[in-house]
Order: structure tokens, then sequence, then C-alpha cells
């Protein structure tokens, strides 16, 4: 076993019963890998080593991690800048404290970009140091896929949860715009700000995802006969290389010889119409978050200081650059596509594609492209990464989007793809050759 298989693991939480066990375990690894990979702000091993077994509550003993902009307040909670260094909340933010309720214990505080909108964080890779692990929730990807915990929330404005889920091989979730509370979280943009889910499996975002809305059954799993599976290329499709859309077919035919159920003529040409409104639409989409962001990262920035992020003042000078016609047509391209959307969803029951244009990039100078993870957070519905595709080597998330606040359906044909899809490790792979050709 290579030194990089074993520092990235997804380890699944075992339940009430087996929570000592499974804490010390993570509390081992942290101590072994946290200083090369770098997941966390602040960290708290003893408290993990002090878990029992059946404390009581539905996550009783469940290590879990939180990102630095979600407050904490057990933690510092420093929004991923020196500005707000020694930051100690008085209370825990309202998911937290659903969590905590419930049993879970917080290990500590994941790395994000300076208020979830800057360039990149210290944070490495699992699988490959030398590969971003993706951001704003840089660290939340990291510590689920080096297997230091079950479970991590993260956020999403634009693309923070899937894209670090995608690339550091994790199981991840976008929920419905608002289906969780917000309240302790550094706001970025609010029309699009979310909490998210980063998780060792869809069972253990099952879990959390009980917790933080207070349904306690899941929904039943479909038969994958019985699935309407559209597959469709976002914004970005000309970003990601041959091998990204290589393993994506070779999951499109591995679920079409396990029998999913064939689509219509009329879904085809909902799949159509909606994607035609698709190209360009991440630039829209950034257009509400720079708008939206400036007024919440302004403050932060006076007085001057030369080692404030860059992309903090692009963000501040692209919101004063735009026009309210500019404005208008983001919100306006964002109701077209939510009703084409909502005509897809009537037609089809889950639409599938890939979670991020390729698996991580080289180098920590910044955290990958937004464009495939940001039509879910532009339209607001629910979207889930499964770690079932490679290139390379590397991880690469299968991405489904799910009706709006359908999220529990969603979650629920997950489990089907997923089972139809499962290997070990990612085993819908492909390889880029020196001349840029898939095998």
């Amino acid at each position: 076993m290579s030194v990089a298989h074993q520092r990235a693991v997804l380890r699944p939480w075992t339940g009430p019963t087996g929570a000592t066990r499974y804490a010390r375990e993570s509390a081992e690894r942290i101590d072994r890998y946290e200083p090369e990979v770098r997941a966390f702000t602040h960290h708290d091993t003893a408290r993990l080593r002090t878990v029992e077994d059946d404390r009581g509550g539905a996550l009783g003993g469940m290590p879990v991690a939180v990102k630095e902009i979600i407050d904490s307040a057990d933690h510092p909670t420093e929004w991923g800048s020196a500005r707000a260094r020694g930051r100690r909340p008085a209370r825990n933010a309202d998911v937290v404290q659903r969590l905590v309720d419930a049993g879970a214990t917080v290990v500590g505080m994941t790395t994000s970009t300076p208020f979830a909108c800057g360039t990149t964080t210290p944070t490495r890779n699992p699988h490959a140091l030398g590969h971003t692990p993706g951001g704003s929730s840089a660290g939340s990807g990291a510590a689920v896929g080096a297997g230091f915990v079950p479970v991590a929330l993260a956020t999403q404005t634009g693309a923070s949860t899937i894209r670090p889920a995608s690339y550091c091989g994790a199981y991840g979730l976008k929920p419905t715009h608002g289906r969780y509370p917000m309240g302790g979280v550094h706001p970025v943009a609010e029309t699009l700000d979310d909490v998210g889910l980063i998780a060792a499996s869809l069972q253990d975002i099952d879990r959390v995802d009980a917790v933080l809305t207070g349904h306690a059954a899941p929904d039943p799993r479909p038969l994958l006969a019985e699935l309407r599976i559209g597959w469709v290329v976002l914004d970005g499709g000309d970003e990601a290389g041959p091998a990204a859309w290589h393993a994506l077919e070779l999951a499109r035919r591995r679920l079409a010889d396990a029998g999913a159920r064939p689509l219509t003529g009329a879904a085809d040409d909902a799949l159509a119409a909606f994607q035609s409104l698709v190209p360009g639409s991440t630039e829209r989409m950034f257009d509400l978050f720079a708008a939206q962001a400036a007024r919440h990262i302004s403050p932060h920035l006076a007085p001057p200081d030369p080692e404030t992020d860059p992309r903090l003042t692009e963000l501040v000078r692209r919101a004063g650059s735009l026009t309210d016609a500019q404005i208008t047509e983001a919100h306006e391209l964002r109701r077209r596509l939510r009703e084409a959307h909502a005509r897809l969803a009537g037609a089809v029951d889950v639409v599938a594609t890939l979670s991020t244009t390729g698996p991580a990039p080289v180098g920590h100078a910044r955290t990958g492209s937004r464009t495939m993870p940001a039509t879910a957070s532009y339209l607001g519905i629910p979207s889930v990464s499964l770690p079932v595709l490679a290139v390379d080597g590397l991880p690469l998330g299968l991405q489904l989007l799910g009706a709006d606040g359908e999220d529990r359906r969603l979650l629920a044909a997950a489990h089907t793809i997923d089972s139809a899809l499962r290997g070990d490790p990612f085993p819908l792979s492909a390889r880029t050759d020196r001349q840029g050709s898939t095998s």
C-alpha cells in the first residue's frame, strides 16, 4: 500500500456502539497525517480520546469537523483571515449546535480561503500532496478524504462543497438553498450561500441531514430500473479534458448495462432546452456572487493591508463595475434556468454530469475551476457528488442534480446509483497519455 493510499482513506462512521474505537482511530490518523495534509486551523484530538460508546444521541460520539467560517464556541473561528485571528464566538452556529445536541464531537476547525472568497489555503490534497484540495472548503474536503472524520461541515456559494468533495474523493451534498439554518455562518452572498456536507459515505450524509432538518427517516431507495437519468454538459464543459468525459461515459454505460431506465423523447427535449441556457451561466452567477459578497467583504479591507488576499479586492472591484443591467440579466437568466430545470425535473429523476472539470490540478496557487458545481448554486437546487470516477489515479466526482426541495429524493437516487457504480478504488477510471488521448 502506497503512502498516499494510507493517507487518503474514507472512513464511514461505525455508529454509537463503536464510537470509542472509531474516535481513537481518528485521533491517531490526525496525529500522524495532519502535519502533511494541513486540514485544520485548530484541532483537539484529546477530545476524541474521551469518547465513549453509546454516549447518547443520534450522532453519539461521531467526530465532526467544522469549516472556519461557521462558528464554534469551543474553537477559534477565524474566517480564514489574519484579520480575525483569535476570534472566539460566544455560541455555536445553529448547525453546529444541532450536531452537538445530537451527541457529535467537534474535533476542530478546517481551513477556508479568506471569508470563503479568497484565493487558496495551506491545505494539501491527501491523495497527492502537490495538488489542490479545492476550495473554499479546502480543509473539510481534505479532513474527510484523509479519513480524519466521517463528516465535515462545509459551505457553498459557488463551488465550495462539491469541488473539494470531488477533488478529495469524498461524498458531498450541496442542499436546496435554505435547507439548513445559516445563523452563525459568515455570509458571502445570501441568495447563494448554503451550508454543505462532505462525508465518507452517503449514510453519513443521511444521518447528519436528518439531525439538521429533523427528518429522521430517509426516502426509500428506488430500483435502478425505475430511475430516469438525464446526462448533461454543464457550463465549463470545454474546460474538461477527454479523459474526464471518458470516465463519465464509462459511468453512463455501466448504469445503462445495469438496467437504468431509458429516457423518452420528451425527456430529451427537456434536457436540450435546459442545456441550451447553461453556457456562460457561471459568469452571471459570479456577478451575483460579487455584488452581494462586496457588502460583506469591504469592511474587512479597511484599513488597507498589503497582505490582504488580492482576490478579495478583485471581488469588490468587480462589484463596483457591475451595471444595473448586468445584475438584471443575471437574475433573469437564473429565472429562465430555474423554469427549464423545473420542466426537466418533471421528465427525469436525476440529472448526471461531472462534479468538476477534472481531478485536482497540480499546485496550490488556486483552488480549481468553479464552473461545474456553479449551476446548482445559481439555481438553488440540491446536488450530490459521488467519488466513483478517476483520471490518472486521482479522484473525480460524478455530480447528480435534483429537483428544488427534493433533497431526500435525490439522496435516495444517489444511493442506488452509487451502489451500481461502486468499486475500490474509483472503478470508472481513465488515463491521459502524453498526446492527450484517453484509455
